[in-house]
Formats: C-alpha cells, structure tokens, sequence
C-alpha cells in the first residue's frame, strides 16, 4: 500500500493554483535577478564595447562628379555604386593609387576601400577602413589623388573633385545598452524562473491536506494556522476532527516534526477544552475579547487552557523509546508537520521508527500555517 502511494505522489499532477500561490511568494527573486541581470547586461555591454571590440578606423570621402560629353553631346550618365566599386579596383586607378603608397600590399588597399553612390550619380562616397589611423589617412589620400588624375584622362568625366575629406575615426559597435540591459534582464528572469519551477518540483514541503492524503498513507486531520481567529474555519474543522476520531477517549500524543511540541501542545489543549459559543463559532470580530486566538505564554497561559483534553507533546529530535512506550500507552500519536517546510526525509524515517516500535499513527496535522495563502487557495 505504501509503495502504492508513493509512486501516485511521484506521478500526481500539477494543482496550478498551488503552484501559483508558491511562485506568488517568490516573485520578489525574479525581480530581483532581473533587476540583477540588466545592470549586469548593461555593464558588460559597455566594457567590451570599449575594451574587447576589435579596434577599426574608417575615414569617409565625398568627391563630386563632373561628366564629360559624349560625340553626341549628351553627358554620360551611366556610372553608378557597382560601377565604382567595380573601378577602383581595376589596375588603370589601382596603378595610380599604388604608385604613392611604396611598401603597401595591392590586395590590401582594395579590401580597404569601398565605393558608393548613395542616391546622386555625381556624388561618390569613398569609404577606407584599418586597424590604424596611418594606414587608413595615407590610402584615404592617395585614392583621392589617384581618382582626381583618372578623371583628367578619362573622356567620361570632366573631372573629380574632393568636396569632403573625414578624418579617419575609430569605429565603434553600435549604442544597444539599452537591449543588452533587457537581455540580461530576460536571461536571469527565466533562469529564476526555471530554478523556482525546478525547487517546486522537488520541494515536499505541505501546505493544504490534500498534500498529506496523496504523500502519506495517513488521515488529514486539519489545520493549525499561525494566528487562529474564531472567524477561520480550520479550527472548527480540526477540532471536530479530533473529537470524533477520539470518541470518548480525552488523551492523545503528538509528535511534531518542527520541534516546537509544548507550544503547539497548548494551541490544541486550548482548541479542544474551549468552548465554541466563545469564540470558535461566535461572529466575534478579530478585536472582541472572545475571539479564538492562539497567544500562548508562560505558565500562566497554560494553566488557561487546563480542562478535560491532556495531550502528550514529543519532539522528532528527542523521540526516543521511552516516548513511543508512553505512546502506546496513549493508543497512538498525530504527527505535526510545519507548513511550508521540507520535512518529507524527517518524515518518512520517523514514519518508520514508530512502525518499527507498533505505534499508531492516527493522523496528521499541519501546523503553523499561512492563513493568506489558506484563504487565496481555498477561495
């Protein structure tokens, strides 16, 4: 049977209200590590932006065109972007350019420049790139020369002339702080996402009964919340539970899994030896002096909340086998387990020690529960 159950847990579905509410409490790390991962994009955008780019000068041109006259006496016009690009590489301008840079390498000079007509024909764009600014200064003038006496022997043109000469200028990626911040902040969003969704699903913490039913093969008994008010139905439940799973008997152990056992012992003497016209069933506001209300302190609290129900409190941590006699004795335990904490390894060993020892688990309470994440879930 208990093979049975756990292998139903490990398949059980995805309760998404459940989830939701659990992500509702970690938002705040998503934010967080988004808020994180855009300072962190934006930053490392701007160092390797300035630093880790490789270093590239350009220098720019702008030369205007004079067409000649063909025998017609039209002007030719049919020089366009292609057709320079097209030009400056052949050998006629490319001998001219060489010819005043001694020592520089021909292929070397036409992968550094770029021709264009960018929407007038006579308007030619001359672009030179380098990893120095001497190299790119030195072809930039030389293939402004070289273009100026092409024009003169060419009966195309008239001539070439160099209206703007850029000085060369280190090249830079473009300004994307603004996306390298949102993809930082993207990537540690989804990266908290996926370790609050990977916690989840490893997390055996309870939170509501129907967590106890398909984990354990034990009776949910109810809720024990942090700040009980008479209002809240899981007092009232739990207490019913309790008493009809009793019957007549006014005695019973628990044992609870967080190690907080004599207070939660008082909460449940108080519950079971209260009366419901005070408070547990009353329409008392949560300020009234019936409300049901947990505030247990010292020795004189507890001597309040004497009546007929004796419990027996033990601690996991300090089970031993003279607490599972006086169990036994008892005719069985409840086990607390707290609200929202991991406690299914603690679970299972004591689970088997109190099998091992024939003592009767009669049910499980979760205790100290979120009353807001109760109320949200339940809804």
């Amino acid at each position: 049977m208990k093979m049975e159950m756990n292998e139903e847990y490990l398949n059980r579905g995805m309760d998404l209200k459940r989830l939701a509410l659990y992500l509702q409490k970690k938002i705040w790390l998503v934010v967080m590590l988004a808020i994180l991962g855009a300072t962190c994009g934006g930053i490392i955008y701007q160092v390797v932006r300035s630093m880790k780019m490789p270093v590239e000068y350009a220098s720019v041109s702008k030369l205007y065109i004079s067409f000649g006259n063909d025998e017609n006496g039209n002007v030719y016009q049919y020089y366009n972007g292609y057709t320079w690009n097209d030009l400056i590489d052949t050998d006629p301008i490319l001998d001219i350019v060489m010819s005043s840079l001694p020592g520089y390498d021909r292929d070397q000079v036409r992968e550094a420049t770029t021709a264009e007509i960018l929407s007038d024909i006579r308007l030619l764009t001359i672009t030179v790139r380098g990893d120095n600014e001497k190299f790119v200064r030195e072809i930039r003038n030389a293939m402004e020369s070289g273009l100026r006496e092409y024009a003169r022997d060419a009966e195309e043109l008239n001539q070439i002339a160099v209206i703007r000469s850029g000085a060369p200028e280190r090249v830079y990626w473009d300004e994307r702080t603004t996306e390298a911040c949102v993809t930082g902040a993207v990537i540690l969003g989804i990266l908290a996402m996926l370790i609050i969704g990977f916690s989840y699903v490893l997390d055996e913490s309870v939170y509501v009964q129907e967590d106890l039913e398909k984990k354990y093969a034990c009776r949910a008994l109810g809720i024990l919340t942090r700040n009980q008010k008479g209002l809240q139905p899981y007092a009232r439940e739990l207490k019913a539970s309790l008493r009809y799973l009793m019957a007549d008997k006014r005695s019973f152990a628990v044992l609870d899994m967080d190690n907080h056992a004599d207070t939660r012992k008082l909460e449940i003497e108080r519950l079971l030896n209260r009366e419901d016209p005070d408070g547990l069933i009353g329409n008392n506001t949560p300020d009234s002096e019936g409300d049901f209300s947990w505030n247990i302190q010292g020795e004189e609290s507890a001597s309040e909340v004497k009546g007929e129900w004796e419990i027996l409190s033990f601690n996991e941590n300090v089970l031993s086998e003279e607490g599972c006699k006086k169990i036994r004795e008892a005719g069985g335990v409840i086990l607390l387990l707290p609200f929202g904490k991991d406690t299914g390894r603690k679970t299972s060993r004591i689970l088997t020690f109190l099998k091992n020892q024939d003592c009767q688990v009669l049910g499980m309470i979760i205790a100290q529960a979120d009353e807001e994440f109760l109320n949200r879930y339940f809804a």
